[in-house]
């Protein structure tokens, strides 16, 4: 049984060492969804990071 072409396409585009880490190989769609990846986890540690930190003091009271 034989690969369809366009998987034989994808297997020499991904092997190929041109340098490219494997994440960034599919070009700019791959590019978006790490870029969002990235920012949304950064984002998410902030969240974290704040919410720690206001639930570490307590409110003052009037």
């Amino acid at each position: 049984m034989a690969l369809p072409e366009n998987l034989v396409r994808n297997y020499k585009k991904f092997q190929e060492p041109n340098g490219l880490p494997i994440f960034l190989k599919g070009g700019p769609f791959d590019r978006i969804l790490f870029g969002s990846t990235v920012f949304l986890c950064g984002v998410g540690l902030i969240s974290i990071a704040h919410m720690v930190y206001t639930m570490g003091f307590k409110k003052k009271a009037k």
